[in-house]
């Protein structure tokens, strides 16, 4: 599936304004030449060639006075202190002014280049984030009645069945119904392995069938898909602003007062206009106005190729403020993939362990925790038929209740279960506390059985946590709604001796608050299912394997689109770099205008000289900034990826 041809590029609106302005540049280029050849070859007719020069500086600098204009009126001459063009307008001005035409029309034409080769590298920085999006404008091969007919992507609807052949992009979100293949999802995850996809696996638009001739049954097309949600939100991250953008802003208003006067005390001890009008052409903020945005979208950019979704600039910004890491443990630390390792009925229940687990399986079909997806692989390895529940109530990490075949079922942890009046026995077995995590199951109020789970601990884990120590995280927290003995020995095994067990979601939340209140920069990663709260409330929410989960995109500030830890500190480092583009290019910036201004007002540059002088102190502003596409949070960041996974099976119930 190729790319239409025809799909609007999102610059394309620019472009195309982009283009006239070099148009007009081009017309008045050719009536400065003419002028000038004028004046050399025919010194009698002077006044046609200035008539010709001021000519070509009014069409050059005439759009942009209309720019200045309409933002003076429409959003208050303020707001426009920092505004660019500006000083473009009253640099001609000057010049014209004073009957410097060929002057004027050359600073303008020199000022206006510069500005789209700007523009134009800017464009290239977001470009590599709209890269992500044009992923999604792909032709689908749709099936329908047995024919095949091309469409494009945007035009599917849930439900249509989708034929995708090796090296196609896979146009919408959707479950395999036929056919096995591997499938690069780097695109919008950042990791290098493809994944193993067969019947019944979950897969998202933008990413590359590459072996095998798959058929997909459409769940989400368009907007509704990952892609697009992640689309989304980084065209919404763009336009945000990091606090340290806004700190420049605010020294905005006091900038073009101050140039001008200095440009005027200039004038008035050198009587030299010349020199007026270079102190005003090299003292345009371009470098300043470039300085934070294009550090900042190009951070965002670099994000996004890693698989880091992140939903504002100041988010990206405070990430490298860290020093407390609060983390969940199911699907955090643990892989999230729960194992059945075995039950245990209760006397008192009077039932065997096929029969309560098949009550107990279709109800759990009803919830998206890893606890219910284990008890129903148990169910279906066991080729038990479930039945349907109905009143079906899910208590956020305590447990789910509801009715199956007319009996009220409950499941859940222990206590939970206590406080609706239920007391269980022990389990026989006294070394299943601390080994196993306990999931019991109560029929019409009366104990029947409880169920064995283990989980893996995730291999990148303790690496993860020793590279945030060594970035100045100075507190780490366990926050586990399992038993203390159990949440103990993963902490042992991860290098954390901060463990609160038995944390209910509100518990989460009041505990994240303490530790801000305590002035604490308090980061939380959780798995975005249980622990919106907490995320909510951390100075910086993560998400760990937010690739088809909503409530993680929807609910964290930033999401890894895959469930390597180690992206917690390319996060902490890609953050502390971005920071020092920006303040790299501040200084830079000030730097260069301000030698730019001594020299002007020594006279040592023309106007013309200085508008070359602007024009490199905006591009070397671009150009540090773009070394952020580069960035590689470590070598060691996909080192571990291609060993084997540990094989080590810890509890875990959350």
């Amino acid at each position: 599936m190729e790319s239409t041809a025809t799909d609007p590029s999102p610059f394309s609106e620019i472009d195309a304004e982009l283009k006239r302005r070099l148009v007009l540049v081009f017309i008045a280029s050719a009536l400065l030449i003419a002028s000038v050849v004028m004046q050399w070859s025919r010194p009698e007719d002077r006044e046609l060639a200035g008539f010709l020069a001021l000519a070509g500086a009014l069409i050059v600098t005439l759009p942009i006075v209309w720019d200045v204009l309409h933002a003076l009126r429409s959003r208050g001459f303020a707001a426009t202190q920092f505004f660019m063009d500006q000083y473009i307008v009253l640099a001609v001005a000057a010049c014209l002014a004073s009957g410097r035409y060929v002057t004027g029309g050359i600073v303008a034409t020199i000022l206006i280049v510069g500005q789209i080769l700007e523009e134009r590298s800017v464009i290239g920085v977001r470009e590599a984030v709209a890269s992500l999006m044009k992923l999604s404008r792909v032709r689908a091969r749709r099936v329908r009645d047995g024919r095949e007919e091309e469409v494009d992507a945007e035009a599917l609807q849930e439900g249509d069945l989708v034929r995708v052949r090796p090296g196609d992009t896979i146009p919408a979100d959707g479950v395999i119904m036929s056919g096995e293949t591997t499938i690069d999802q780097s695109s919008i995850t950042g990791e290098s392995l493809p994944i193993d996809a067969s019947k019944d696996t979950e897969v998202f638009a933008g990413t590359t069938n590459q072996t095998g001739l798959i058929e997909i049954r459409v769940t989400q097309s368009g907007n509704e898909t990952v892609l697009g949600k992640v689309g989304k939100i980084i065209e919404d991250a763009k336009t945000s602003e990091a606090p340290i953008m806004r700190l420049a802003e605010d020294y905005a208003r006091y900038y073009t007062p101050f140039i001008l006067l200095i440009a005027g005390s200039v004038f008035f001890f050198t009587r030299d206009l010349e020199r007026a009008i270079s102190v005003i052409i090299v003292s345009i903020p371009c470098a300043f106005v470039l300085a934070s945005p294009t550090a900042m979208v190009a951070a965002l950019a670099c994000a996004s190729r890693l698989g880091i979704l992140i939903k504002g600039t100041s988010f990206l910004e405070s990430a490298g403020e860290i020093d407390t890491v609060v983390f969940d443990k199911t699907g955090t630390l643990t892989e999230g993939k729960l194992k059945f390792s075995g039950a245990e009925s209760f006397p008192d229940g009077n039932r065997d362990e096929d029969e309560w687990l098949t009550l107990a399986a279709s109800l759990q079909k009803h919830s998206s925790h890893p606890v219910g997806r284990a008890v129903l692989a148990e169910a279906e390895e066991r080729d038990l038929i479930l039945q349907e529940a109905t009143h079906v109530q899910e208590a956020a990490g305590k447990g789910i209740k509801g009715f199956v075949d007319g009996h009220r079922i409950l499941i859940g942890r222990e206590s939970w279960l206590q406080q609706q009046g239920i007391a269980f026995p022990d389990p026989n077995n006294d070394a299943d506390r601390g080994r196993y995590s306990l999931l019991y199951i109560a029929i019409d109020d009366t104990p029947v059985g409880c169920i064995r789970l283990t989980d893996t601990l995730r291999h990148d884990a303790r690496a993860s946590i020793d590279e945030l120590k060594a970035l100045g995280a100075e507190r780490f927290v366990m926050l586990t709604g399992d038993r203390q003995v159990v949440a103990d020995a993963i902490a042992t095994k991860v290098g954390l001796t901060e463990v609160q067990a038995n944390c209910l979601p509100e518990e989460k939340l009041a505990k994240v608050e303490d530790l801000r209140k305590e002035g604490r920069q308090v980061m939380v990663v959780g798995d975005g299912v249980n622990d919106a709260p907490a995320l909510a409330a951390g100075d910086l929410g993560v998400a760990m394997g937010a690739l088809g989960n909503d409530v993680a995109i929807n609910t964290a500030d930033v999401a890894l689109m895959t469930n390597n830890l180690r992206y917690l500190s390319a996060l902490m480092r890609l953050s502390r770099r971005a920071v020092t583009i920006i303040n790299q290019n501040l200084i830079c910036g000030f730097l260069f205008i301000l030698a730019s201004i001594i020299i002007s007002s020594l006279g040592w540059v023309n106007p013309i000289a200085a508008a070359f002088i602007h024009e490199f102190s905006a591009f070397f502003v671009i150009l540090n900034s773009t070394r952020l596409l580069r960035f590689d949070p470590a070598e060691a960041l996909h080192a571990e990826q291609d060993e084997a996974r540990s094989e080590e099976l810890v509890p875990l119930f959350t």
